[in-house]
């Protein structure tokens, strides 16, 4: 409390904002999607425990990823070899009803747990256990050198999982987990037909939807460097991935950077990682290589997001009230990029679990509830989020185009049967921001309200709920703690039943990875038609560490667009590259079913990554 005070008086203060936010009496649609759907954005990985469903139903989160059924009782590792076709596994093993009891148990008890709202779970495999009796000398003795027993023995688990379940199996296979991490014994080839194999036969047989290559967070993060070789890995998979794969599946994380060399003084950090630029900036090379193949987008799964420790030279089970905080900040942080991008995004599931404590594992870093279900502070992400629902409509935003660095992201929503609305804002950087919320043309003047922040406070998370507020008093300004993620609250009599949606789908260059040559790039993107109601542009950048990646000069349709912002960059003291991406206002009357787009940077090299044309129709 005594902060949230502190932070009023410096409001009191304030004859000026950081920043602005503008709030549109606009519905705002991305892709067709104009609702908040819970059920896509408040998964977590693994199933549970049974004594823990309740638990995790009050704070409105469910298993959205089963993980390592071949891992677990060595399901794969025992699985015997087919007597009469030699090399290839026996398909009466999982018939057995005692055995298909102990496996697919604990998946029936999410199914009578929580019902309906685990029919989008993604089921995930290791890849990378398997029996004595297949060739693995290919792959130093680590995976199968017939891909297509391998596939087989991945349809007979599944066809077995039907046959106990009643039909009744997850929505999405996700084939193997972060093969990237295991290129020496599962090669990028290998990797690409395996996943195609399994996929053939689980959508022929089951007709189940398919996701992968479940890259790694760096697999993305670094699609920029060495000559783009990560990116041309990524592009070889969906090469093969958009005619044999539904979905795209990816993992994202943030890491704390800890000066010095034992990693142990907190009192100094930062941190980094994929979120905010480059993590757009890599969806958005994904989304403009499929535009070229298949002109249209693909749709995105992300299975694993939140914070990760491994460059700590600590354990990954390290923890303390600031990995506590951290990991709460950081899944925040994500969920504003992912709901940002919720045209390609279909489903999000964080790295956390109900509890992941068994034999020789005691940490509780990533778990929501202690065994006997006491609450940790993970769970308080959960119970942030739940105050949204399917009532709730996204409503339009804008953030200030001022030539800098946004270190504030903006959302909204309201209900249109309650005349409540929200605005969510994010705080990428560590200072205090004054946040002027600009209700456009003063379609709705509200003045109090009240304020729900999750920050960090006396050296752990806190949560301060419904704290009372009044904009009226600091020049329509709200405060945002440093390093803070909260919502403001107001109680309207605006009829949002009178207001139209904008509907906004992204369209991509013709060209992509296009190097900077003598100071230039441009490219060209093809529209359905005409008579926008809005327009933005967005650019990704990536240029030598110490160059210069904010283009000069921005030209679209024979116009100088200038106004403009970069999204938070995260990378930009450990990145080996810099790839900002920059967001340009244009004008409507601009655009064309062709537009031309121009850029000059300040000296030679480096590429343009992508460039993305967001437009919108008013209905």
């Amino acid at each position: 409390m005594f902060l949230l005070v502190l932070y009023t008086l410096l409001l009191w203060g304030a004859a000026y904002s950081d920043t602005t936010v503008t709030i549109y009496n606009e519905w705002l649609s991305q892709g067709g999607r104009v609702h908040y759907e819970p059920q896509r954005w408040n998964k977590h990985n693994a199933l549970d425990k049974r004594t823990l469903i309740p638990n995790c139903k009050s704070i409105g989160t469910a298993p959205g990823r089963w993980v390592n059924r071949d891992l677990r009782e060595n399901l794969f590792a025992n699985w015997p070899q087919n007597p009469s076709h030699h090399g290839y596994p026996d398909p009466t093993y999982l018939q057995d009803h005692a055995l298909q009891r102990r496996t697919w148990g604990s998946y029936m008890f999410q199914l009578t747990g929580y019902g309906s709202v685990v029919d989008d779970m993604v089921w995930e495999m290791k890849g990378l256990s398997w029996p004595n009796w297949m060739n693995k000398s290919n792959h130093q003795g680590g995976f199968p050198n017939n891909v297509d027993a391998a596939s087989e023995l991945v349809s007979l688990m599944v066809q077995s999982a039907k046959s106990y379940i009643g039909g009744r199996l997850p929505y999405i296979f996700e084939v193997i987990n972060e093969p990237d991490w295991a290129e020496k014994i599962i090669d990028p080839q290998t990797n690409v037909d395996y996943q195609r194999a399994v996929a053939d036969k689980l959508k022929s047989r089951f007709g189940m939807k398919v996701a992968g290559p479940s890259y790694t967070s760096f697999a993305l993060r670094q699609a920029d460097e060495n000559d783009f070789s990560y990116w041309k890995r990524t592009a070889k998979f969906l090469d093969m991935s958009l005619d044999h794969l539904d979905f795209f599946s990816f993992h994202s994380y943030n890491y704390l950077h800890i000066p010095g060399r034992n990693h142990t003084n907190f009192s100094n950090y930062t941190y980094y990682g994929i979120n905010e630029a480059r993590l757009v900036a890599s969806l958005d090379m994904v989304e403009n290589y499929s535009h070229q193949k298949k002109g249209k987008g693909v749709q995105l799964v992300n299975t694993e997001f939140g914070l990760g420790l491994l460059n700590l030279g600590v354990s990954p089970n390290f923890e303390n009230g600031i990995t506590d905080f951290q990991t709460i900040y950081q899944l925040n942080g994500f969920m504003f990029t992912f709901l940002t991008l919720r045209e390609f995004i279909d489903r999000v599931t964080a790295y956390l679990l109900a509890n992941e404590q068994y034999p020789g594992h005691t940490s509780l870093r990533n778990s929501l509830f202690t065994t006997d279900g006491r609450p940790l502070s993970a769970a308080k992400f959960y119970t942030f989020w739940h105050n949204f629902n399917s009532n709730q409509t996204f409503l339009r935003v804008s953030s200030q185009y001022n030539g800098q660095e946004r270190k504030v992201a903006p959302l909204a929503l309201a209900n249109p049967h309650t005349k409540e609305m929200v605005v969510l804002l994010h705080n990428y950087g560590s200072k205090f921001e004054n946040v002027k919320l600009d209700f456009n043309n003063s379609w709705i003047n509200p003045s109090t309200g009240k304020e729900t922040c999750i920050l960090f406070e006396n050296g752990n998370p806190a949560v301060h709920l419904n704290y009372p507020f009044n904009m009226s008093e600091h020049n329509g300004t709200v405060g945002l703690p440093g390093s803070s993620t909260c919502f403001y609250k107001f109680k309207t009599n605006y009829n949002f039943a009178g207001i139209r949606t904008d509907n906004q789908n992204t369209y991509y260059g013709k060209d992509m990875v296009i190097p900077i040559s003598n100071g230039h790039a441009q490219t060209t993107i093809s529209l359905p038609g005409s008579g926008y109601h809005t327009a933005h542009l967005r650019v990704g950048v990536s240029r030598d560490k110490n160059a210069n990646a904010k283009p000069q000069e921005v030209v679209f349709n024979g116009q100088a667009v200038s106004a403009s912002y970069m999204l938070f960059d995260a990378m930009k003291i450990l990145g080996k590259t810099k790839w900002n991406v920059w967001e340009y206002m244009v004008p409507e009357s601009l655009v064309h079913p062709t537009n031309n787009v121009n850029m000059t940077f300040d000296g030679d090299g480096g590429t343009v990554t992508s460039v993305a044309l967001v437009v919108g129709t008013l209905q």
